[in-house]
């Protein structure tokens, strides 16, 4: 089974288009798990693979995603045995919002909102610090990480509706857990 790592931030992070250095930061043991949205569908899929004594496969692209002449390559490669999910709930608050004049627009303004993130794994409360150096990520990547997920939820969901709180999904691959 596959599962593929960002080798550049995506377009909507601050970062975009710069390395994320995750597998350097894997083959260091820095990058200790991944986190997914769909906690079902990954424990499911990992409950599979542990059935068979399968291998999780760490990958990224070679180049751009599916642009021609681009391949995937393996990063490491994980037994089994190794590999487990854990649920992740994430909470996001509002903490504050400011406005920001956006250039180039004669006089606009832009509302800017900092969020604060609480996380627990297992039921248990996990400094979101620690969790995201062991994704692989400063706290600020992190939350810049699942700013867009939290965002595209409650775009989904109707105006006024705030994701109070969201599952993924900790694939831990190394034996490290919560």
């Amino acid at each position: 089974m596959n599962v593929m790592l960002s080798k550049t931030f995506f377009p909507q992070h601050p970062k975009a288009g710069e390395p994320t250095g995750f597998k350097e930061k894997v083959k260091k043991g820095t990058k200790r798990h991944t986190c997914r949205c769909n906690y079902d569908y990954w424990k499911d899929r990992i409950t599979r693979l542990q059935e068979r004594n399968g291998v999780l496969s760490l990958r990224q692209w070679s180049g751009k995603p599916y642009e021609k002449g681009s391949h995937t390559e393996t990063v490491l490669d994980v037994p089994a045995s190794m590999v487990e999910v854990q649920r992740l709930v994430m909470r996001r608050t509002k903490d504050t919002e400011s406005e920001v004049y956006v250039e180039g627009e004669d006089g606009v303004f832009a509302k800017a909102a900092q969020y604060n993130y609480f996380a627990e794994v297992e039921g248990t409360p996990i400094d979101v610090a620690t969790l995201a150096k062991n994704d692989g990520l400063s706290l600020e990547d992190f939350k810049a990480w699942f700013n867009p997920v939290f965002d595209e939820y409650e775009a989904q969901h109707g105006q006024g509706v705030k994701a109070s709180s969201l599952t993924f999904a900790v694939i831990q691959f190394t034996t490290f857990r919560y």
